[in-house]
């Protein structure tokens, strides 16, 4: 019955006249309960066969069971499907009940759990199921959802035996399927328009309905939606014991992998299957781990729980750690990205904020942005006390390096927001599309400022002579340079292009630049190309330093090497400066 419920609008419930309320009755409106089946019409079947006086009875212990269920006010028609009395009664009232049922939503991620599947000559592999979201076209393609996910071609789809082009949530469905076989189908696999997330944890609420049944802080259940069932273990949360009739916030942890969505309804049965023992709506099918259960936890899924959807946003954005769009939420929460925008159009969720950036409406916590901003100012100030030398601070990707935040565009454009509330705040100062603290002038200190002077002319002073690590090191510990601050020294020089990094050596530019405007000029009067040998008498160095320029003439795409020679890329004429008339 679990399986078949799904989809349901409004019911039957029937009831034999000559048997009266059965265990399976009562069990079947419990599961009512559970699935969010409201609406409904009783049946007593069997009226011819007995006495006017035990009906009228019947009727009292039927009215009596409905009291304090969602069918209390349902009609009830007695019927015989011998003499075919109240058929046409029932008839009618079946009639008025479909009329008066709300539509279902087209909208949303299409999923149908598959209860049957077979082979038909001329077809090929066809599958059943009732919709139980969003819609489906003909000749589109679905994914069987899986361990390993396949995509298939929807053929062919009929409604109640009859062609159709699409079908919808609601819609009990056959669908001919190209390109699945047999042995690629079990029990309890969803077909679906993309490609979901899988989980092996969901948060819910849970009803106990079973009277006798208890469930401590941890027990074990077979777990039912749609066709999925499956052993699993049900963690209380806000509660240390459900009893029959109570409710609790759960974290449901399961044995194989199930693809579920925010709203989704369950059943519980005990490991014979033989007693249901309650159930429940999925609350978040993508949940942490929760180990513990500090009263905070408790508080937000509680409020998950009453609010649905627009808290679990908030929930989602928390587990996060980082602003996320619209898309990104809806992936994370198996719902269609639709129903995230208009939420956001709709509803101010307590606590986010929304920024409109290249990839769409992106959310950001509240909290997220406060912290960030404190996070913010003190990693700038921290660049620039570990780059003293440099005028400039810290850029966008090395912010959002430090920040540990993903890169993407969404991410990139709300930390540009929240850094350029910052500078008009005056916290924070640009320069160049970088970043200092806003009281940072970003001048270089003097004494510092004399060392790296002092390290440059060495360079400079050094000409055609590559200099050996030693020498720099004498020059070091004459001037009292530690190794850490003439590392940094060292590599600001080449950051700022005012010396090149050569294997174990380093060049000053001014000795780079000549060397290379030697070597374009005689390279372009000749088509022979040049030689080491050729070069050194050229630019009159030592072997070791003609060796390292070739090597970075090569690497910057001046020259190119073929055997002994070096020749000049055509791209590399544009470095020769124009000769004045």
């Amino acid at each position: 019955m679990v399986s078949g419920a799904s989809g349901i609008d409004f019911v039957l419930l029937v009831i034999a006249a000559d048997s009266g309320v059965m265990p399976q009755t009562r069990e079947h409106l419990q599961i009512m309960e559970i699935l969010g089946i409201t609406r409904g019409i009783v049946v007593l079947t069997k009226s011819d066969l007995v006495e006017d006086d035990l009906l009228e009875i019947c009727e009292i212990d039927v009215r009596e069971l409905l009291e304090k269920t969602v069918l209390k006010d349902a009609p009830l028609i007695r019927v015989s499907a011998r003499t075919g009395q109240g058929i046409d009664e029932l008839k009618t009232e079946i009639a008025k009940m479909y009329t008066a049922s709300p539509g279902r939503t087209a909208e949303g991620v299409f999923r149908m759990y598959i209860d049957r599947i077979f082979s038909k000559s001329g077809f090929g592999t066809i599958v059943t199921g009732t919709v139980i979201g969003g819609h489906l076209e003909k000749e589109s393609d679905v994914i069987l959802l899986s361990e390993n996910p396949k995509t298939l071609r929807v053929r062919r789809m009929e409604r109640h035996g009859e062609e159709v082009a699409s079908i919808q949530a609601g819609d009990r469905a056959s669908i001919n399927l190209v390109g699945l076989e047999k042995a690629d189908f079990s029990r309890g696999m969803v077909i679906a328009d993309r490609l979901l997330k899988e989980t092996l944890m969901a948060d819910a609420t849970l009803q106990v309905h079973a009277e006798r049944c208890k469930l401590d802080l941890w027990s074990k259940a077979i777990f039912h939606t749609g066709t999925y069932e499956q052993q699993a273990r049900i963690h209380l949360i806000n509660k240390n014991q459900l009893l029959c009739g109570e409710s609790a916030i759960v974290q449901i942890h399961f044995e194989t992998p199930v693809y579920l969505q925010h709203g989704d309804r369950f059943v519980i049965r005990n490991s014979s299957c033989d007693l249901t023992i309650g159930g429940g709506e999925i609350i978040d099918a993508a949940p942490l781990h929760h180990r513990r259960r500090p009263e905070k936890l408790v508080n937000e899924l509680e409020l998950v729980a009453k609010n649905k959807l627009h808290e679990l946003v908030a929930l989602e954005l928390k587990k996060a750690r980082t602003p996320l769009t619209a898309g990104a939420i809806a992936r994370n929460l198996n719902v269609s990205g639709s129903k995230v925008l208009k939420l956001i159009e709709t509803k101010t969720v307590k606590g986010v904020l929304r920024f409109d950036t290249r990839e769409g409406p992106a959310l950001a916590l509240q909290s997220w942005l406060d912290a960030i901003r404190i996070d913010i100012i003190t990693v700038v100030g921290d660049y620039r006390k570990k780059n003293p030398l440099s005028a400039k601070g810290i850029n966008l990707d090395e912010l959002r390096s430090t920040l540990k935040l993903e890169k993407s565009g969404a991410v990139d454009d709300v930390l540009l927001a929240v850094v350029n509330g910052l500078v008009e705040k005056g916290r924070l100062r640009e320069n160049a599309k970088t970043w200092l603290a806003g009281d940072d002038s970003g001048a270089v200190d003097t004494r510092l400022a004399r060392k790296v002077e002092l390290i440059e002319n060495f360079f400079s002073g050094c000409g055609m002579q590559a200099p050996l690590p030693n020498q720099l090191k004498e020059l070091a510990d004459r001037e009292k340079i530690a190794e850490k601050e003439l590392k940094a020294i060292v590599h600001h020089l080449i950051s700022t292009g005012r010396i090149i990094k050569a294997e174990d050596t380093h060049i000053h530019i001014s000795v780079v630049d000549d060397c290379r405007k030697k070597l374009i000029e005689k390279l372009s009067n000749s088509s022979e190309g040049i030689k080491v040998a050729d070069f050194r008498d050229l630019i009159n160095g030592n072997r070791k330093i003609c060796l390292l320029l070739l090597a970075h003439f090569d690497a910057e795409g001046t020259t190119v090497r073929q055997g002994d020679f070096r020749h000049l890329k055509p791209s590399a004429q544009e470095k020769q400066p124009n000769k004045s008339c």
